[in-house]
């Protein structure tokens, strides 16, 4: 579906989601277009769930950061998104922030951490 050094998004017809799996640390355009493109197909075939698998995500650049939280959250938050997974490994440096996403965005979505290697379902 999309696939580049950094990002690789698939879109999960039969559960109706996408899988957003980061490689490696991005920044800029190499973060954002996945997200936007991704947005699109979100509208396009009405997909209800997002999972981010963050285990090899990294910390965002901080313009990056602004980014997501005007313009692509919200832009999650009126799509069809209801819920929210996050693959994670217990001993990620990225929990904190993943739990402070998770609390942010509960507020419109059923959200989930999932640990890294576990069998997760949507």
């Amino acid at each position: 579906m999309y696939d580049t050094p950094y990002c690789q998004l698939q879109h999960l017809k039969e559960k109706n989601t996408i899988l957003c799996k980061w490689k490696q640390f991005c920044k800029g355009d190499d973060y954002r277009d996945p997200l936007k493109f991704a947005t699109q197909e979100i509208k396009k075939y009405q997909i209800s769930t997002w999972i981010t698998d963050t285990t090899h995500g990294f910390e965002s650049d901080e313009a990056d950061t602004k980014w997501l939280l005007e313009e692509f959250v919200p832009s999650m938050i009126n799509s069809s998104i209801k819920k929210v997974i996050f693959i994670i490994a217990e001993d990620s440096p990225l929990m904190k922030e993943i739990k402070e996403q998770e609390a942010a965005l509960s507020r419109f979505f059923e959200v989930k951490l999932v640990k890294a290697n576990a069998h997760y379902t949507t």
